[in-house]
């Protein structure tokens, strides 16, 4: 749970927010070695933010941004819930969510946010991630379309591994396209097996985060997993 506040006037435009619980091990994780994490994100939105305990004070020439940099460090935060180290490539990735107008999102709490795996918890970051898990639940097929690094493969896998507790799945199929402009399998050394698992590295990634490296093992020998 978070609380905030806001003001702006002519020139500077304010944001405190005040991170529950307090937990100092999480605030530690929060803003990184050397704070390097708060740094990175004061200097990506051109703010400045100054903490005391779980308090974070933002000050900036514009008001979306300042309001941006207050979503992220509540997003940020409730990641720490879950997870040992928030690095820089996770303050980038909100970064760029900052850019589609994340200064107008708040924090997100939705039944579709939340996706429960027997490893931990998926959860959306943002609308269009609750939107695209509200798809893949509700139709047979779906389309995700995005860049690099915007969970479209971490969330339908979180997704089907769900499916497949939930026994609403028998069995789970890992399809991704295999050829990438100018290369062809017969080049690649090794086996069919070998040529293709390179490029379904992600997937089984997510699996073993999700299932565990034993679970996955045992459910591709009995071709739950195929």
């Amino acid at each position: 749970m978070t609380t905030n506040s806001g003001e702006k006037n002519s020139s500077v435009a304010k944001r405190s927010i005040t991170l529950s619980p307090e937990d100092n091990q999480r605030l530690s994780i929060l803003c990184g070695p050397f704070d390097e994490n708060i740094k990175y994100i004061e200097k990506r939105l051109l703010v400045e933010i100054n903490r005391r305990g779980a308090m974070f004070n933002i000050r900036s020439d514009d008001e979306d941004r300042a309001q941006a940099a207050a979503n992220i460090l509540k997003y940020l935060y409730r990641d720490t819930e879950h997870q040992r180290d928030v690095n820089l490539e996770s303050v980038q990735l909100y970064i760029q969510e900052a850019s589609q107008d994340i200064a107008t999102a708040q924090p997100v709490e939705d039944i579709h946010a939340i996706i429960k795996t027997p490893k931990l918890q998926v959860k959306a970051r943002n609308q269009n991630q609750i939107l695209y898990l509200q798809r893949v639940k509700q139709h047979d097929i779906n389309f995700g379309i995005g860049p690099a690094g915007t969970g479209k493969t971490y969330l339908a896998v979180a997704c089907a591994v769900e499916a497949l507790q939930k026994e609403e799945v028998k069995r789970i199929l890992l399809v991704r396209p295999a050829v990438e402009a100018g290369e062809k399998l017969g080049f690649l050394p090794g086996d069919l097996a070998q040529k293709v698992d390179p490029y379904l590295r992600p997937l089984y990634d997510a699996l073993y985060d999700m299932l565990g490296f034993e679970q996955v093992a045992r459910l591709i020998e009995k071709n739950v997993i195929e």
